[in-house]
């Protein structure tokens, strides 16, 4: 009898923190579907990959808090495409679609001596929603995310005591 007790408390034991998790969990992911519209210079070939990228905006709080989380990754072509990928709403805040072109055809973006990918990022302002539009016109020469997103910081205001001695 003691054997069989020893293998049943585990077994009770997994069945109820399986099922304290879920009900403790609000939504863990949010469907969105992105329509985005890339263009670039007319000298770049229309046929070009261009790797499309979905970010949270902000991911973790306080000091811990950091830009760009990569959600999801996709490969397209200039012109029109529409892309669907679950979002998770707990890991991070904010949308940011970024994009380079592989203009030439590497694979790689940018290297010491091949210069000529070009990219451009959109931070998506009516965020969260399951539906998303962007528009990005790729003409900034080897610039990864982080080159755009977020910015400089903002002044302070005046009066405020940042940055006064």
């Amino acid at each position: 009898m003691s054997a069989r007790k020893n293998r049943t408390i585990p077994a009770l034991l997994a069945a109820l923190c399986s099922g304290c998790g879920g009900e403790q969990s609000s939504e863990l992911a949010m469907s969105v579907d992105l329509s985005v519209t890339v263009a670039a210079p007319e000298a770049v070939d229309p046929s070009a990959t261009v790797h499309l990228s979905a970010h949270h905006a902000w991911s973790n709080t306080g000091e811990l808090r950091y830009p760009l989380e990569i959600v999801e990754r996709f490969e397209t072509k200039l012109g029109a495409s529409n892309f669907s990928f679950d979002y998770p709403v707990e890991l991070g805040e904010g949308l940011v679609v970024y994009a380079w072109v592989d203009a030439d055809g590497d694979g790689i973006h940018c290297t010491p001596r091949q210069r000529g990918d070009l990219a451009d990022l959109a931070e998506v302002a009516e965020f969260p929603s399951r539906q998303v539009s962007v528009s990005l016109f790729l003409d900034a020469p080897c610039a990864g995310p982080d080159w755009f997103f977020p910015g400089p910081e903002p002044a302070p205001a005046p009066g405020s005591q940042e940055g006064s001695s």
